[in-house]
């Protein structure tokens, strides 16, 4: 049941061709190989940064990593508009790699706006302030790349179902954020894990399902029309 899950979550957001999908031995992850980079890519990265910054802080990383950041989320666009143009011929590394760097470049933007929004007491202070830091981040995620691309057979189960963790905790992290937004929600929590996460959580649980479902359903009825 929980297997038919994710693959009901992946057909949600992917195409899910077995030829664009990362292969672990036979375990194909749930979604392409460019989807799979970005919803893995913003979880780990989320992770890293609430590892990284527990001080609350709520500024902006300093103006070469947003232009960094820029650069990789455009990446994922040039790419995937390149390779449907067939200006190049691309492939499951590059797919996966610029994936990463699309979610990473989302979540970096995210999570001092998280930050603001859900402390009573935030830090004015930016993430990534030393250089030091962020090359660590990066050279944590370029690990994260090639160890996945290595695909490792034993590792097959893990990556299927974090990847399908994955783009749950996606839609539902952005989906608490716009859910902070409203004033009655905001800064109201003095720690991570307070009572006051409890109903903004709920609230974006429920949003981040019917955002799934309703994806699940357009991608149906897409599939409907092309083969009519």
């Amino acid at each position: 049941m929980l297997k038919n899950f994710i693959e009901l979550v992946g057909f949600s957001v992917c195409h899910q061709l077995d030829s664009r999908s990362l292969a672990f031995g036979e375990i194909l992850t749930p979604v392409c190989s460019r989807c799979a980079g970005i919803y893995t890519g913003f979880t780990v990265s989320a992770i890293l940064l609430f590892l990284m910054f527990r001080k609350k802080q709520s500024d902006l990383p300093p103006a070469y990593v947003l232009v960094i950041m820029s650069i990789f989320f455009l990446s994922t666009v040039f790419d995937g508009f390149a390779s449907y143009l067939n200006l190049y011929e691309t492939d499951n590394i590059i797919r996966f790699s610029t994936g990463v760097l699309c979610g990473t470049s989302l979540i970096v933007v995210l999570f001092p706006v998280f930050n603001f929004q859900y402390y009573a007491r935030s830090r004015s202070e930016r993430i990534f302030k030393r250089p030091l830091m962020f090359t660590a981040f990066i050279v944590i995620l370029i690990a994260f790349i090639i160890f996945t691309l290595q695909g490792f057979e034993p590792l097959g189960i893990f990556y299927y179902y974090f990847t399908g963790i994955s783009i749950i905790f996606t839609f539902f992290f952005l989906s608490l954020v716009i859910v902070l937004l409203i004033p009655f929600f905001a800064q109201r929590a003095k720690k991570l894990f307070s009572t006051n996460l409890a109903i903004p959580v709920f609230i974006a649980l429920a949003l981040a399902s019917v955002e799934l479902f309703v994806s699940y359903k357009i991608h149906q009825f897409m599939e409907k029309l092309a083969g009519l």
